[in-house]
Formats: C-alpha cells, sequence, structure tokens
C-alpha cells in the first residue's frame, strides 16, 4: 500500500500541487540565496517564532545533498507516510492488534489539502498520530518518560505546523478523558488521580503556548471568513476529493457502505478514545470558519484529521471468509485505480511545467516578472476541456504557482513568493518590496487593461496603479483560454514566447 502511494511521488518531477512550486521556490532561496549575487538583492532570511516551518527547517539542507527537485520529492514523500502510517500506529494503540482494515487509511493520504501543497501541515498531523500512539502505549507503564518526551516532542510539532500541536492534543486529551470515564465508572476516581491526569497532559502545553504568545501569529487580527452552507457540506469530503467528483462519490460511497454493513451486522468495533476525538472535530466543523488570522482551508484541516480518526477507530471484526476475502478484493481493485489514475493525471501535468520553463528562458536574472492567468470565467468552453491536473474540482486551482520557477531557473522576481512576516521566514528587500502582493491567487489577466479595478482588488495588487514601469515582463498562465494574446495591450506589451499553458509578454518600457 505504501510502495503504491508513492508511485505517483516517485515517477513525477514537480507534482501538480498549487502550493508546491512556492515551497519549493522559498526553500531554494533559504538553500543558496545568500550566495546568489542576484538572489540576495531580493530576499533576506529572517528566522521568527512562526507555527508552521516544517519544510523550512528541512527541505535546505537536503538541496545541498540532493537536487532541489528532487529534495522535493522526497519530502513529499514524508507529507504522504506520515500520515498514513501514524494512523495505522494509531489505530494499533487503540485496539491492540493488526488489520487489514488499516491499509485503508491509504485512501486518506491524497487528499484535497495535500494536492494543495499543504505539505507542513500534511507532515505535522502525521507526527502528531505517532505522538499519540506513542502516550496511549507507555502513557500507563512508564508515565514519566512519557510526559518527558512530549515535553521534547510539542515545541517541535509547534514549529512544524499548529494544527499539528492542536491534533496531538486533541488525541492525547481524548485518551485522557476516556481514561477519567474508565476510573469514574469503576468508582475509583478522585481529585488526586484527576489532578495528576490533568498536570501530565499539561505539562507538555506550556511551552507551546509560550511560544504562540510570543509569535507574530498571534498579533494578527485579520477577520474571519465563512463558506456557504452547500460549499461547506461539499469540503466535509475534502480528505478524499481529488480530480474526478464522479470517481471521489464512488470512492467514498464504497468506503461508507462497507462501514454501514458492519455496522448494521453487528461486525465493528469503535474505539471509545477514537468516537471523542471525531465528535469534537465534527463539532469544531460545523462552527470553524474557512479562514482565520489569514490561514485558509481552516475547517477543511479538520476534516482531513477526521478521516484519519474514522480509519484508525474503526476495525471490522467476526467476517467469515468470503465477506474478508471480497471486501479486500474490492478494495484492492479501487485503490489501485485511484492510484493509477492520480498517476496518469500527475504524469500529464508535465506537459504544463516543461511548457512554463520553456517560455521563461528569455527571463533575465534579476527582472521582475507579474504574474496573471485567464480565468475560467473568462473562457467557458476551454474550461470545459481544461486538463484535470490543473484544478480539484470545486476547491482550486492547481497551476497558480507555477510561475515560481522564473526564481528556480531564471533568479527573477514574481510578487506572488510567500514570504509573509507570521507565516514564512524570509523577507523580500525593498525595491522588489514594493511589488509584493497580498497572499492571493494570481491577477486576471483582463485586470491589466481595467484603469477602474475595484478597491479590493488594488488592495490585493498595490502595484496595479503603475504596474508599467514597475515590471520588465508579464506571464500569463492558463494561456490557452486567451487566443489572442499578441493583440492585448499591444502598445505596452509585447508577445515574446508562447507554448500551451504559458505566454511570456514583455514590458515595452
Amino acid at each position: 500500500m505504501l510502495t503504491a502511494l508513492l508511485v505517483p511521488v516517485l515517477t513525477t518531477p514537480v507534482p501538480p500541487l498549487l502550493d508546491y512550486p512556492n515551497h519549493l521556490a522559498r526553500c531554494y532561496l533559504l538553500a543558496f540565496g545568500n550566495g546568489d549575487p542576484v538572489l540576495r538583492q531580493m530576499f533576506v532570511t529572517h528566522w521568527r517564532i512562526i507555527p508552521n516551518i516544517a519544510i523550512d527547517l528541512i527541505l535546505p539542507s537536503m538541496m545541498h545533498i540532493f537536487s532541489p527537485l528532487t529534495a522535493g520529492r522526497i519530502m513529499l514523500a514524508f507529507c504522504i507516510l506520515l500520515p498514513t502510517t501514524g494512523a495505522i500506529a494509531l489505530s494499533y494503540a487503540w485496539f491492540r492488534r493488526r488489520s487489514l482494515w488499516q491499509l485503508a487509511t491509504g485512501f486518506a493520504a491524497f487528499n484535497a489539502l495535500f494536492l494543495l501543497g499543504f505539505m507542513n501541515f500534511e507532515i505535522a498531523i502525521g507526527m502528531a498520530m505517532w505522538a499519540a500512539a506513542a502516550w496511549i502505549m507507555y502513557r500507563e507503564s512508564h508515565p514519566i518518560s512519557t510526559v518527558a518526551v512530549a515535553c521534547v516532542f510539542t515545541p517541535l510539532v509547534f514549529f512544524f505546523h499548529l494544527f499539528g500541536l492542536c491534533f496531538y492534543a486533541l488525541l492525547v486529551g481524548s485518551y485522557e478523558i476516556f481514561v477519567l470515564f474508565e476510573r469514574r465508572n469503576q468508582h475509583a476516581l478522585n481529585i488526586h488521580f484527576a489532578a495528576k491526569r490533568v498536570s501530565a497532559l499539561s505539562i507538555p502545553m506550556i511551552v507551546p503556548a509560550i511560544l504562540y504568545l510570543a509569535s507574530p501569529l498571534e498579533k494578527v487580527n485579520l477577520p474571519p471568513l465563512w463558506k456557504s452552507i452547500p460549499a461547506k457540506v461539499y469540503l466535509a469530503f475534502d480528505s478524499m476529493l481529488s480530480y474526478s467528483p464522479a470517481f471521489d462519490f464512488f470512492v467514498v460511497a464504497s468506503l461508507i457502505a462497507f462501514i454501514a454493513f458492519c455496522f448494521i451486522g453487528h461486525r465493528a468495533r469503535v474505539s471509545k478514545i477514537g468516537l471523542i476525538c471525531g465528535a469534537v472535530l465534527v463539532a469544531v466543523y460545523v462552527v470553524a470558519p474557512f479562514s482565520l488570522k489569514g490561514v485558509h482551508f481552516v475547517d477543511s484541516r479538520l476534516t482531513v484529521m477526521l478521516a484519519f480518526i474514522v480509519f484508525a477507530s474503526f476495525t471490522p471484526v467476526v467476517l467469515n471468509r468470503r465477506e474478508r476475502n471480497l471486501a479486500l478484493a474490492v478494495f484492492a481493485i479501487i485503490f489501485v485505480a485511484r492510484m493509477a489514475f492520480i498517476t496518469n493525471v500527475w504524469h500529464d501535468s508535465q506537459r504544463d511545467l516543461a511548457d512554463v520553463r520553456q517560455v521563461i528562458e528569455p527571463v533575465t536574472p534579476g527582472s521582475r516578472v507579474l504574474v496573471a492567468y485567464v480565468s475560467p470565467e473568462d473562457n467557458p468552453a476551454w474550461d470545459k476541456i481544461m486538463p484535470k491536473s490543473r484544478r480539484v474540482p470545486k476547491v482550486s486551482a492547481t497551476y497558480w504557482h507555477l510561475a515560481s520557477f522564473v526564481l528556480i531557473d531564471r533568479h527573477a522576481f514574481w510578487p506572488n513568493i510567500f514570504a509573509e512576516e507570521y507565516q514564512q521566514p524570509i523577507q523580500i528587500i525593498s525595491p522588489y518590496r514594493e511589488i509584493e502582493a497580498v497572499r492571493a491567487p494570481p491577477l486576471n489577466y483582463t485586470d491589466l487593461a481595467n484603469h477602474n479595478l475595484p478597491p479590493e482588488e488594488t488592495s490585493r495588487f498595490p502595484f496595479l496603479s503603475d504596474w508599467r514601469s514597475k515590471f520588465d515582463y508579464v506571464l500569463i498562465l492558463n494561456a490557452e483560454g486567451a487566443p489572442d494574446l499578441d493583440q492585448f495591450l499591444p502598445g505596452e506589451l509585447q508577445l515574446i514566447n508562447r507554448r500551451g499553458i504559458a505566454a511570456l509578454l514583455r514590458v515595452r518600457n
């Protein structure tokens, strides 16, 4: 199962994961930027207390051993393996048995957030499940050692990703609640025992709490945003969403049908600890916003955690040989088909990567590249035949950050690099800082010709007021949707290279 999960990553040089190229470019800067005469005029490293830097701590060092693209794929392998094996370890800790059902956790590995390139999140929740499994296994037999190890682990997972710390706290907290209720049912619960359990749980959280209060994130005061109710219902299945809603629905329906069959026939065991954890995640998901403190897909992260909990907290029992073999055969076929489908989509995406890298060859080091895209709304006909690899349907496009290769390949600047003060350990230097874009999708290319943009657009793209004097090139993505780019602002832009997804225009100065 693990080998099958790694096939798409190992056979695809740059997978079509939304944020991945941007992360790759930032880590490339951390690895080589200080020694490059061009890049060090654009960026400077600026380490702070940031609860979202797992790959920033690991990937730059790996790039000194492997090529940047190879190092990136090794990190993606960890993003797949850690949550999947972590859920298996958690299941074993809860049930103290191995089961073929534990292999079904592989269905959650390629969730929508992984396809959006949320690498720090995936690594952190995997670590959280492994550490929680260790807590459950050794808390009673080695209490002091378990708490001591947790005190070392919690600051580490805090820096990897804050959601990993929250997930770990929920998992071990659910276990401690379970123990207290069990003790109460045995009429052996007393205040001293409860205080010891609460103290053991609280002590590892002290240092992360202090770190959070000292972090820039704590001071961010952006308003939360909520999705509509239909969107929230759809995104509740983020853990299974990929590139085909029909195929995803079939996979989800098959898994739900099997779990229902086991429950109806009294062929299921469920972990009470997992039930506590799952109930909390569902309750929080109902009220959680889509965006909080500038962090997007907040509620979707809860559903991904929930999926791994569901796989870990349920196990079939007393199936006869025929039922067991039939279930194994059906799910093995579905799993292999799903992995073959994803692998095929990823392989097809490499045409877009090759087109972008070829189109940007005229870009000179140190130049400034404005990135725009052709919105599907501008050409609905093209939207219907757009390659599957360019979007996770109803969730997000996946090609927006292919422009990162203007930095990796050409050592040029583009304004959409992730460099927020409270989320990344790099800082943009003036004069490039003046053309930085607030984290957002690329600019719609038609806005370049619009002199009366709404305030919302001008706040996200402050350089639009006089973009002609601030940029040397314009790179347009999803360019097949705009066949007349050679006639777009002909007095200000000159089309110099075009192929497939990308078109490069020089700004006439």
